[in-house]
């Protein structure tokens, strides 16, 4: 049984998708989300999980699927908070990409190309989120009403199997 604690995913995080780069992301940042936001990942999967003492509970039942889907909802989260500070720098900043005067050149990073780059990581983030999310709730949900040959023939003893919920008798 593999405990997961809020350490060790915001650690997984910072060391896979941002390679340790603290000028990028702040793991203090990426464990506080990882704490207080695992309602998202309840509301998204239909369960009750929650965090206590720095461990996510209740324990053995999050696992690696649970795992994955609530990486992807940091990073959907993530990037598409950076996409907002990058176009909040867009109206207050200088109107130039590229200045030129004689040899010398100037040139500034394109907000609205690098809002677009983050804008594009988010919808990668949250198109694989959903494909998790829909694949996890196909497979471990279970059915509600079991039905028809569906369900569970009776036996009676004289060869017969009846189906209590319809489509007739069968022999066998």
């Amino acid at each position: 049984m593999v405990e997961y604690s809020v350490h060790d995913i915001a650690d997984e995080i910072f060391a896979n998708e941002f390679e340790y780069d603290s000028g990028y992301a702040q793991f203090y940042y990426i464990s506080g989300w990882i704490n207080n936001n695992i309602g998202l990942l309840n509301t998204k999967i239909y369960t009750n999980y929650r965090v206590s003492n720095g461990l996510i509970e209740p324990t053995g039942e999050f696992k690696q699927e649970e795992h994955a889907i609530y990486k992807q909802i940091y990073l959907y989260e993530f990037y598409t908070k950076k996409t907002r500070q990058v176009l909040r720098g867009v109206d207050s900043s200088v109107d130039f990409v590229t200045l030129r005067e004689g040899d010398t050149m100037i040139t500034r990073t394109n907000k609205n190309e690098l809002a677009k780059t983050y804008r594009g990581l988010a919808n990668d983030a949250r198109e694989e989120m959903e494909r998790l999310v829909v694949s996890y709730n196909i497979y471990r949900a279970s059915p509600v009403q079991v039905a028809g040959e569906d369900g569970s023939p009776i036996f009676t003893g004289s060869g017969w199997y009846y189906y209590p919920y319809g489509y007739g008798n069968h022999i066998v």
